[in-house]
């Protein structure tokens, strides 16, 4: 039982370390230029929704110039050119809804990596 436990503290410490770079509290930008909404980080990634100028995001993660964007639809990664952070506002401009079922409301964290994503939250 307790080799089990060190397994699990170790494996639950590299997890955070490995995607401390990624995670970042939310916030919200305006858009700044039509783009694609990409599945990862990566120019060359599969686009799986986009994004209007003028359109208010909800930022869930960060990778180095990428920001992860909680949007309608599919939720995706946009280059950090995209989005403007100076505007100030408390509140999504449409109702934000899980990306994942089981995650609630306002009350999930989630942490992007480069080979992991793991969301912690309550229920509805």
């Amino acid at each position: 039982m307790f080799i089990t436990s060190i397994k699990t503290a170790a494996l639950a410490t590299a997890i955070v370390l490995a995607t401390a770079g990624a995670s970042m509290a939310a916030t919200w930008a305006y858009v700044d230029q039509d783009a694609n909404v990409r599945k990862n980080h990566s120019n060359g990634s599969q686009p799986i929704n986009t994004v209007y100028e003028g359109d208010k995001v909800k930022v869930i993660g960060q990778w180095n110039n990428w920001y992860k964007v909680q949007i309608p639809g599919p939720d995706g990664w946009v280059k950090a050119g995209v989005l403007d952070f100076d505007y100030y506002d408390d509140g999504p401009s449409y109702p934000v809804y899980p990306s994942k079922p089981g995650i609630g409301f306002g009350s999930s964290f989630c942490v992007d990596g480069k080979n992991a994503q793991f969301c912690l939250g309550t229920s509805y």
